[in-house]
């Protein structure tokens, strides 16, 4: 299990350009449920999927969506193919207390996790260990998606969206690391672990002894 938070992770522009395209104009889709592990919950939400490897090659891409927004985060991540891009939008909870959703696995076969979050609110994002990453506009949480964890329903806002990739690759590129305005995250946990899952054995000694 890893995980690791980046705040600001996305240059002010590009920020401003994804949320607004989220908040204008991106086509949500409505779901009757959030969570199919959540029996009790009977929450809906809007969920739109971008891309997905399981559909037929010509319908892995969604057409009605415009990628280039989405790709100011995947282009600074090390990502060798994708898996899923999922974007979601949930309505604060029925009660005065956050609501956490059930928790889940986002599959059962070795790859990566990036979720990143366009609204700050009180509704975070619970890991394995039970740790908490707190909503936070333009923050980047790396993690492993094959543990358990669970989205939740905020009291505070409106509304709460994120955009959830699953993909095959590493973590954060070099030459972004470089230029980011905060290389170093806010939280790591076994971020060791990030690298060694993508890379061969012989390609992490040399990035140890290269000192990356």
């Amino acid at each position: 299990m890893y995980y690791i938070v980046y705040d600001n992770f996305l240059p002010q522009n590009e920020y401003g350009i994804l949320k607004e395209y989220l908040l204008t104009r991106f086509p949500w889709r409505f779901s009757r449920r959030i969570n199919n592990a959540d029996e009790k919950n009977d929450d809906c939400y809007f969920a739109t999927t971008i891309f997905h490897s399981h559909n037929p090659a010509r319908e892995q891409w969604d057409r009605s969506v415009q990628l280039d927004p989405f790709f100011f985060i995947t282009s600074k991540l090390h990502v060798e193919g994708f898996q899923r891009i999922k974007a979601n939008l949930y309505f604060p909870t029925k009660t005065k207390e956050v609501y956490h959703h059930a928790k889940h696995r986002d599959g059962v076969f070795k790859h990566q996790g990036a979720l990143f979050y366009l609204t700050t609110c009180d509704a975070p994002t619970t890991m394995a260990d039970g740790y908490e990453v707190e909503s936070v506009e333009n923050r980047l949480l790396l993690f492993d998606p094959t543990t358990p964890h669970s989205s939740s329903s905020p009291t505070n806002a409106s509304h709460r969206i994120t955009i959830n990739f699953n993909y095959f690759g590493a973590g954060v590129r070099m030459n972004w690391r470089h230029d980011m305005p905060n290389p170093n995250p806010v939280v790591a946990k076994n971020m060791e672990l990030l690298e060694k899952s993508h890379f061969l054995d012989i390609a992490n000694q040399a990035m140890t002894e290269w000192g990356i």
